[in-house]
């Protein structure tokens, strides 16, 4: 056994007794780890950093165990708890989307520091920023990047031909991206997506997060951006996701 330290972020716990959880945490070294906080339900006052709150960022120690999953936390310094996220829906809803993106995606112990800084940056943005529409968008298109599921948003995944002089194309998830007008009879699934928003999307991948505190897209196409992303994501996990029932298509 060894005691670790690394930045971790809480995605999700689960009861183990009257003053334990299993926490959920994604963290900047180890990936995604489960480890038990004993004592940590239980706050000894309202400010207590026993407590651990779900969406806060933390510096934590816990003790890996060698053959099992389920690690020991034994302590957990608060770095940023977003206290809007306490108090506006909208925020708490995209940020809780987040998560769960994060636990559905992810598998444990595979870690990411590009993920896991691209993930602290959105969660900042998201608590800050009076329009997060486009930061959500940026993180959910670079993680799937990340972890290799971007699908092809520049060419028809059939004849390679770029897409740019088409008003519209065919997004079928099972065949890996957008099909040209040409191609996409060989399909039997999928939507249409106007060929900008397809292509928005593409060059949002690429942003850097300075950049994307400046630009601006019109409601419209990040609509459209939106359900490809969701008709796709739902095809990836087979299931659609939790958060969704609380957030609209902007």
């Amino acid at each position: 056994m060894s005691v670790l330290k690394t930045e971790a972020i809480a995605l999700g716990r689960t009861d183990y007794s009257n003053s334990s959880q299993i926490i959920t945490f994604y963290t900047r070294d180890y990936g995604k780890i489960r480890a038990l906080a004993k004592g940590f339900k239980r706050s000894s006052g309202k400010y207590s950093s026993k407590a651990i709150d779900l969406l806060t960022y933390y510096q934590i120690l816990f003790i890996r165990k060698e053959h099992t999953s389920l690690h020991l936390l034994t302590d957990a310094i608060l770095r940023d708890n977003y206290p809007l996220f306490r108090s506006n829906l909208d925020k708490y809803y995209k940020a809780s989307y987040i998560a769960e993106l994060l636990n559905e995606f992810t598998e444990e112990s595979d870690p990411s520091e590009q993920l896991f800084d691209i993930c602290l940056n959105t969660l900042i943005g998201i608590s800050v920023d009076e329009d997060t529409t486009i930061r959500l968008l940026a993180f959910e298109l670079k993680m799937l990047r990340i972890l290799g599921y971007l699908p092809e948003l520049g060419y028809c995944v059939n004849c390679k031909n770029s897409i740019e002089q088409i008003s519209e194309v065919h997004f079928d998830a099972k065949e890996g991206g957008v099909l040209c007008r040409k191609c996409q009879g060989r399909s039997k699934n999928g939507i249409v997506i106007p060929t900008g928003a397809v292509l928005i999307a593409g060059r949002l991948v690429n942003f850097t997060l300075q950049r994307l505190e400046r630009i601006r897209i019109q409601s419209s196409i990040c609509i459209e951006i939106e359900k490809m992303l969701r008709y796709y994501i739902t095809f990836v996990l087979n299931k659609e996701l939790n958060s969704w029932k609380y957030m609209s298509l902007y």
